[in-house]
């Protein structure tokens, strides 16, 4: 009678099972055909003719969108630059280039490559390229005219300054982005990486950049994270591997079924097992950036120091689908291996606004370091040792994030000729940034600015507000921002002195002079020059 139950239990679970896996294959097919049915009655009569590629792309972006950011898809020129996200290589000048108003600028230009040999600048304007006009043109518009075959040329027309035209003709080259923009020296023993992102061959040039510092003297590391927003996960486990040994569980991931279940371990021979290190993360430091910062936390192999982490703990899987287009799904969550899953916000649960929700503190659950030092999931990665912004977050954010300081920096004249890492923007001449800043005011709107343009709509409309008093709130709301740019004075000062540096082409002089004011670099080498110190907050 028992082994009949336990039959007739089993076969009604597999039932249930079965029939839930058919119902589901039933919603799918329905509404698929439905969605089909309304793309088809729309392609043949709406009023006006659609466009359907626009239509689709549309209906499959909000469609994703409603899942969580991470979850995109790619066209086939959008999948191109996908490829040279996770790879790092393209046939092109070498220069990074940002919308910045009506004008895409050159940011950046790597070192060796062509388009430094020909002579191009940081703050340079494109105008056209091969005789097509981009000014008012997006990065995604330019994209395929500077990139292009190995050997192949790009005729670009720039912009130096005000007036000054230029005409290049440049070279296409194999470029391959650097995953370790700069590594050195602090000091006589102290050795220093920024890792700026996780694409192929970011373990190796770790490992290479290493191993010289240790040649050089180097007993003890400062790995920087900060900024770094992640890529391939297998380059973070060989990371992690240049300082634990082999067979080393490093991440495991768990999604939806048993297929999405995986564990990741080290498997390869360590470069240093001793070296004191620490890992330097911030609120941008994300994905992979939390797999290292946080495993070597887990084991007690790392002090980390800084400001709380993103918190981005899903793994994107590509899918390649027809047509040569591709789309990117997030298939799992990421555990550390003390078991925490470091996923601060609930896309599954949003609040009235369609905001995600994030974990409350007070649901946050409690882990063991190796060591057994308590760590907590559903928030991102936590410091070891906080070190906190000096200054407004949110006024210096905006400075950086709209270039005002890259422009002010680029337009910047008064500079000596012998400048070097030393060099500080002069205090007394604060008050020409901030003069140069109001006649780039519209740039640094805020959410108040945005309101009070909404109002002058609303009150033309209506005849309410004349241009009086709604200048007077205007002149109010720059006040605020003033007041908040003055209160933040030295912080700015070393922001644009850095900066300078950085566009007068010195990049290695921007990080040694970074090294002197960076609070969290201070506070780093603080902790590596006293193994007391650093033993202790690892509880060893």
């Amino acid at each position: 009678m028992k082994k009949r139950l336990i039959i007739f239990s089993s076969v009604a679970l597999l039932a249930l099972f079965s029939f839930k896996i058919l119902d589901n294959r039933f919603e799918v097919s329905k509404n698929l055909e439905i969605f089909a049915s309304v793309y088809k009655q729309v392609d043949l009569s709406y009023v006006d003719e659609p466009k359907p590629g626009e239509l689709m792309r549309v209906g499959i972006d909000a469609m994703l969108k409603s899942l969580d950011p991470y979850t995109v898809f790619y066209s086939e020129a959008q999948a191109e630059d996908a490829l040279t996200m996770r790879t790092g290589e393209y046939g092109g000048l070498g220069v990074n280039v940002t919308r910045i108003e009506n004008y895409l600028v050159i940011t950046d230009v790597f070192e060796g490559y062509a388009a430094e040999k020909a002579g191009i600048k940081i703050g340079d304007k494109l105008l056209s390229v091969n005789g097509k006009n981009v000014v008012g043109k997006t990065n995604a518009e330019l994209s395929p005219l500077m990139k292009g075959a190995k050997g192949t040329f790009a005729t670009i027309e720039l912009q130096r300054g005000t007036d000054s035209l230029k005409t290049f003709k440049v070279e296409r080259v194999e470029v391959k982005l650097k995953n370790v923009p700069y590594s050195g020296k602090i000091g006589n023993d102290i050795a220093y990486i920024n890792l700026t992102n996780f694409m192929q061959g970011a373990a190796d040039e770790v490992k290479e950049s290493l191993i010289k510092l240790k040649k050089q003297g180097c007993t003890s590391l400062i790995l920087d994270l900060r900024d770094n927003p992640g890529g391939l996960l297998l380059e973070a486990v060989d990371i992690v591997n240049i300082f634990v040994p082999r067979n080393q569980l490093v991440v495991f991931t768990k999604g939806r079924t048993d297929a999405n279940y995986r564990e990741y371990k080290t498997k390869g021979e360590a470069v240093d097992l001793e070296m004191p290190v620490t890992v330097l993360i911030n609120d941008r430091s994300a994905s992979a950036s939390e797999i290292v910062s946080g495993t070597l936390q887990d084991l007690d192999r790392a002090v980390v120091v800084g400001l709380n982490s993103f918190g981005k703990g899903l793994v994107q899987t590509t899918r390649g689908l027809p047509y040569r287009t591709q789309m990117k799904l997030t298939t799992a969550k990421y555990y550390t291996p003390s078991g925490r899953c470091i996923q601060s916000l609930n896309y599954g649960k949003r609040d009235e606004f369609g905001k995600p929700i994030k974990t409350a503190d007070s649901l946050r659950q409690e882990f063991k370091t190796k060591s057994g030092r308590k760590v907590y999931d559903g928030g991102g990665i936590q410091p070891d040792v906080e070190v906190s912004f000096e200054g407004d977050q949110q006024i210096i954010d905006d400075l950086m994030k709209r270039h005002l300081i890259f422009d002010f920096a680029v337009s910047y004249k008064n500079l000596p000729e012998d400048i070097s890492e030393s060099y500080s923007f002069p205090a007394n001449e604060f008050n020409s940034f901030v003069g140069w800043l109001q006649n780039h005011k519209k740039r640094l709107k805020s959410p108040t600015d945005a309101t009070i343009d909404l109002l002058e709509k609303r009150a033309k409309e209506e005849s309410i507000f004349g241009p009086e008093e709604l200048n007077n709130l205007r002149n109010l709301s720059w006040q605020k921002k003033e007041n908040q740019i003055k209160a933040n004075r030295n912080v700015i000062l070393d922001l644009i002195g850095l900066e300078i540096i950085r566009v007068s082409g010195l990049q290695s002089m921007h990080y040694k002079g970074k090294f002197r004011k960076d609070p969290t670099v201070l506070k780093a080498i603080e902790i590596l020059k006293t193994p007391k110190d650093y033993a202790q907050l690892l509880n060893k």
